[in-house]
């Protein structure tokens, strides 16, 4: 006789049965009726209660919204339904699509995806790792109630970059008639600290620039500060004159941004003096015929036919 043990998928334990034997029939009166004796057996459980994750880490998503799924699945089918939570630890890097799962006698074995979404924090602190926090289960099954449930590791991948952004520095002209050109500076991702970038006129005979210095905030690093160029003039015939406006290496407690140095930006002051002499006034002009000393005295005693006397004139 051959008996085979029957799989249940319930976390029972080991379960006693017994063959039992019935009483034998015969022609024979010596056995007719003689029961034999049943067999005693132990059927030894296989299953084991448990829920298994995968995968549980390498998970990556990004900033830009990329996700990333893992699968929740029984080991052994409950006699009550099994109720397992999810949370992020960060939800300034990654948040999930479900709060919980449930699984039941029906559909223990089945599956159950959970994504993961990466949150842009538009900071540029690089790659980030968290993890979505597992709960332990709660269930009226004892074998699961309390069950451990393994946590899923994750890594979101930044999509900022420190940088700062100089903007319309194209063919910038200023005039010595005082007329100006201007540009922006603005950040490209935002700060720890406050970022501080120093700006000034390689050449203050040909140009000035205003402010001094901007600063950029946490809260304003992407809103574009403007640079006023104003033209100077020197009075000299010398051409249009080539300067830069000099944008300093940036001052911050960020490590990302200190001591990041923005490009310079180059400026033309259009010359408006030209070499010349002016004579004015140049026509109009009158003059007086001289007189003789005598007749402009009337005096008697010079002669009367108008000889000419040159030192008798004026």
């Amino acid at each position: 006789m051959t008996v085979t043990g029957v799989d249940d998928h319930v976390v029972d334990g080991n379960t006693a049965f017994s063959v039992q034997t019935g009483a034998a029939t015969s022609g024979d009166p010596g056995y007719n009726g003689i029961d034999a004796a049943d067999v005693s057996l132990t059927n030894t459980d296989n299953d084991a209660a448990g829920a298994t994750v995968t995968p549980t880490s390498t998970l990556t998503t990004t900033e830009a919204g990329g996700t990333a799924t893992f699968t929740v699945v029984l080991t052994s089918e409950p006699t009550q339904p099994v109720l397992i939570e999810f949370v992020s630890n960060d939800t300034s890097e990654g948040s999930v699509s479900r709060a919980a799962v449930s699984f039941t006698a029906a559909d223990w074995n089945v599956p159950q995806t959970i994504t993961v979404t990466g949150v842009d924090d538009l900071r540029a602190d690089g790659d980030a790792s968290y993890s979505i926090v597992t709960s332990a289960a709660t269930s009226q099954d004892p074998v699961y109630q309390g069950l451990a449930v393994a946590d899923v590791s994750v890594t979101n991948t930044d999509n900022d970059v420190a940088g700062i952004t100089v903007s319309g520095t194209g063919g910038l002209v200023t005039t010595e008639a005082g007329g100006q050109a201007s540009f922006t500076v603005a950040l490209s991702s935002e700060p720890a600290a406050n970022v501080t970038i120093a700006v000034s006129s390689s050449d203050t005979t040909e140009g000035t620039v205003a402010p001094a210095a901007v600063t950029f905030t946490p809260t304003t690093w992407n809103a574009p500060q403007t640079i006023t160029i104003t033209g100077a003039d020197d009075a000299v015939d010398d051409g249009d004159g080539a300067y830069v406006i000099v944008t300093g290496a940036a001052s911050s407690a960020d490590p990302g941004y200190d001591t990041r140095d923005p490009d310079d930006v180059p400026v033309t002051n259009a010359d408006d003096d030209s070499a010349g002499i002016a004579v004015s006034p140049t026509n109009g002009l009158r003059t007086n015929r001289g007189r003789r000393h005598g007749e402009l005295h009337g005096r008697p005693d010079q002669p009367a036919d108008g000889g000419r006397d040159d030192s008798d004139f004026l």
